[in-house]
């Protein structure tokens, strides 16, 4: 239901007058509206309240005011107002409604169990407080809000049909910023409402019986003719112009209503105490209002001002939104004045009066609660059937997108294995390839520096961390002839790219074998490229096949070409030995040669039992050390010859595992002098 919109039904003596409004930020718009007549035979018969409700809904289905708050009119002929005056100036209030229902026992013509009343204008002064007291017969509101019982609805609110033209009309003179006495006179079928507002403020209301049913009425006893019949002569030939006889049932009729208009100026006086010389304009509205010339005539008879004023005009100037449905009621707009009001009041709250008895208030009550609890109940109904389909259809999707990352992770369970084998592959190939050092291509390299192996005996050689090129280190100690020969050795090894950072311990000359031996240890580091420098002298590759095999052929020329040198200098020292000998005195030649070819075969046969010898490496778990020591193994003595190319073989154990065992590199010799 549409909490700002709002229907209006005004039930009238001969026809029901419905439109819908809806309250758009600061104005009102008219959704639709509809005016519907009761079957009638003649003008003073009262229609049964069947028929009321049979042609409420029928106008109801053409409004389509399903669902939507009900406001409802009674008219003022049934409602007695009296203006209570001396009220406790000092009530709050909370307090002013036990004080009104006090004194309406007293003034209302009702009893009091029967009375339905409520207040307004409520005015303070410092001598007491003044209401407006506005009261009905119980059973006279209960006959209108039964009405609406075929339709299903029950009203919200129950406003004096007087009290809503009112409230129109000072919704347009506020327009007008007026001070002047206004008197609303609403001519109806059945009945006339007056309306007196001073200001913007509703002073006083009267209702009489004196309307257009009464005109029609008079047409029909003329005639003898049914209703519709005087209805139509009456709207053809009814005028109050001057150059018509004054013996015409319209000047009668109108004759009638003037006099009810000076009775309610006379009330008024005495009930607000009016101001004679104030100023006053009297407005003509409602069906009754159509009789030509009726304006003039009352203007005349009075003395006021008179005009017609259409509710309908003024409805569109009190900021009425422009999207309104204008052409559902333009026909009837001039009777409009009490529904809407109604509605207006309804919207703004003009006046806070409200005749719907507790008991309906409280069956409405009961209904909305009703209605929220079934709206509560729908919504959770709704709710609930949301939230299980969403369930279900958020389970469905999230098993889907379950069952989605399922393959998606076995895809990628497949594939990580596959790279995981892949890097495994990868990893082995790039471990054959990468440039490494092993014990090998340092023992090939000291083979090929120091080939004349008669000067400089190895004793021990100590190789560490050969993983990591930048810390790898180098330690031999070594005996020789004399510290000549050692320093020597240092300086061919400085000669070399391989070996960085050499240095020399303490020599120290000791005696064995009844001869003076030298000894020292020597320690030294590899060079940076070393990795790459081994590698190349293992894959030398042919200079036409590719350029990077230029840095190998120069390797190995002048590895060559420090091998002539040395052997050229040890040709020369023998040269210098033969030259000493031959100066020696004869007798002795013979016994010195003999004594010296017998000392060197014995220090010929010494050196080689130290230099070429089997040597054990062993390899220390988790680290890439190796320890080369001497193993006394009498069989390869009988080497004899110096250029002999030692070949070095590391076999595997029987449980293939270089972690923890020792493996034997043996020396060996080919028979063509060749590496193996």
């Amino acid at each position: 239901m549409a909490k700002n919109q709002i229907v209006v039904v005004d039930i009238g003596t001969n026809t029901i007058k419905l439109i819908q409004l809806m309250q758009t930020g600061s104005e009102i718009r008219l959704i639709s509206g509809g005016v519907e007549h009761y079957p009638r035979q003649n003008a003073t018969e009262d229609i049964d309240p069947q028929t009321i409700s049979q042609t409420l809904q029928q106008l109801w289905k053409k409004v389509h005011g399903r669902n939507l708050p009900v406001v409802l009119s009674i008219p003022r002929l049934l409602v007695a107002s009296r203006r209570l005056q001396n009220l406790p100036a000092a009530a709050t209030d909370e307090q002013l409604p036990g004080l009104v229902a006090m004194q309406a026992e007293n003034e209302l013509p009702f009893r009091v169990e029967d009375v339905v009343h409520d207040y307004h204008d409520v005015s303070r002064t410092e001598s007491g407080i003044s209401v407006e007291l506005i009261g009905a017969r119980r059973d006279a509101v209960q006959k209108y809000i039964d009405y609406l019982k075929p339709i299903g609805v029950l009203p919200k609110a129950v406003l004096p049909s007087a009290i809503a033209t009112g409230v129109l009309a000072s919704a347009k003179l506020g327009l007008q910023e007026t001070t002047r006495m206004t008197m609303v006179v609403d001519i109806g079928a059945g009945h006339t409402d007056v309306v007196l507002i001073s200001g913007t403020t509703l002073k006083f209301s009267r209702s009489f019986l004196v309307g257009g049913n009464q005109l029609t009425l008079r047409y029909q006893n003329e005639d003898g003719g049914d209703f519709e019949s005087a209805e139509r002569k009456k709207i053809e030939n009814a005028t109050l112009a001057v150059n018509r006889p004054n013996a015409t049932p319209a000047h009668e009729w109108a004759a009638r209503l003037v006099l009810e208009l000076e009775r309610s100026i006379a009330a008024a006086k005495r009930e607000i105490n009016i101001n004679e010389e104030e100023e006053t304009q009297i407005w003509l509205c409602g069906g009754g209002a159509r009789v030509p010339g009726l304006a003039d005539y009352i203007e005349d008879r009075l003395g006021i001002p008179v005009r017609l004023w259409n509710p309908f005009d003024a409805f569109k100037e009190i900021g009425v939104d422009q999207a309104s449905d204008f052409q559902s009621v333009d026909e009837f707009g001039d009777t409009l004045a009490v529904a809407f009001g109604l509605g207006i009041n309804a919207f703004t709250q003009r006046v806070r009066l409200d005749l719907l008895p507790k008991e309906e208030k409280a069956k409405l009550t009961q209904a909305e609660k009703r209605r929220r609890l079934i709206t509560a109940a729908a919504a959770g109904v709704v709710l609930i059937i949301g939230l299980t389909l969403g369930g279900l259809t958020w389970s469905r999707s999230y098993q889907a997108k379950v069952d989605v990352l399922d393959r998606q992770i076995r895809s990628i369970r497949r594939a990580e294995s596959n790279a995981k084998k892949m890097l495994v592959k990868d990893t082995a190939i790039v471990n054959l390839l990468a440039p490494r050092i092993s014990p090998l291509d340092i023992l090939r390299e000291l083979s090929v520096r120091f080939s004349d192996r008669t000067k400089v005996s190895w004793k021990s050689l100590n190789l560490t961390r050969l993983d990591e090129v930048d810390k790898a280190k180098i330690t031999f100690n070594v005996e020789a002839s004399s510290d000549q020969e050692i320093s020597q050795m240092i300086s061919i090894m400085a000669q070399s790219r391989l070996f960085t950072n050499i240095k020399s311990g303490q020599v120290t000359s000791a005696g064995k074998d009844k001869k003076q031996v030298f000894q020292a240890q020597i320690t030294c580091n590899l060079a940076a490229d070393a990795s790459q420098t081994f590698a190349k002298a293992r894959h030398l590759q042919p200079a036409e096949e590719s350029q990077n095999g230029d840095d190998s052929e120069e390797f190995t020329q002048a590895q060559d070409e420090e091998e002539r040198e040395n052997t050229d200098r040890s040709d020369q020292e023998e040269d210098a030995s033969r030259d000493d000998s031959t100066t020696s005195a004869d007798d002795n030649q013979r016994t010195q040669e003999e004594q010296a070819s017998s000392e060197s075969t014995e220090e010929t046969k010494e050196t080689r039992e130290r230099v070429v010898m089997p040597l054990e490496v062993e390899f220390e778990e988790g680290s890439a050390d190796v320890i080369i020591e001497d193993v006394d193994d009498k069989d390869y003595k009988d080497y004899d010859d110096k250029d002999d190319i030692v070949n070095i073989v590391m076999e595997k154990d029987d449980d293939e595992d270089y972690d923890d065992d020792k493996d034997d590199i043996v020396i060996e010799k080919d028979d063509d002098g060749e590496d193996r």
